[in-house]
């Protein structure tokens, strides 16, 4: 299915899997999306905001307070916007958070002004991923709503072995192919 004219806000934290978050990302465009990245500050340390903004032709949100670039305010206008949220990798931390409901950074925010789809692709070591409080997180997001593309089983930047890494960008396209699928196009 092509993406062409959909709009899509690609959600990137702080983990070593950021770096296929940017094949994601290019992946989209070249489906025909229109993708906006939005950087925590822990997932700038990992990928800069120069790779997505080549990769998607557009600026990197990363602030709350942008009164320039969104008078609105960057959640409110990256929300109304997004046809599909997708965060990629979706870190131990971002599940906390996003099962909690926090807002203490644009991220979060975006999420609880998001009416559309969001998909989350979890990556972490393995050992964070079997806890009893990331999974109790995973299902609490999923209660929300949220779909989640479970990591998969393989060689970890840990240099170990185990589930906890992110879901190939291919995978991760077709759950945001699937959302968009059974969502309306916005009218022009």
């Amino acid at each position: 299915m092509s993406l062409a004219g959909r709009e899509i806000v690609l959600g990137v934290t702080g983990g070593v899997a950021a770096y296929k978050a940017a094949a994601l990302a290019s992946l989209l465009v070249q489906r025909g999306a229109g993708v906006t990245a939005v950087l925590t500050r822990a997932a700038r340390r990992f990928v800069g905001p120069a790779t997505f903004a080549a990769l998607t032709g557009r600026p990197v949100a990363g602030r709350m307070f942008d009164p320039d670039a969104h008078p609105l305010g960057a959640h409110i206008e990256l929300a109304a916007r997004a046809e599909v949220v997708v965060v990629a990798p979706a870190t131990a931390d971002f599940l906390a958070r996003a099962a909690g409901g926090a807002a203490d950074d644009l991220l979060a925010t975006l999420l609880l002004c998001a009416e559309c789809p969001v998909v989350v692709a979890p990556a972490m070591n393995a050992a964070m991923w079997a806890k009893p409080a990331v999974q109790r997180n995973v299902r609490q997001v999923e209660a929300d709503g949220m779909q989640v593309v479970p990591p998969g089983s393989g060689w970890l930047s840990c240099r170990q072995q185990g589930t906890g890494r992110m879901a190939e960008p291919e995978e991760i396209a077709a759950a945001v192919t699937q959302a968009l699928a059974d969502r309306p196009r916005r009218p022009s």
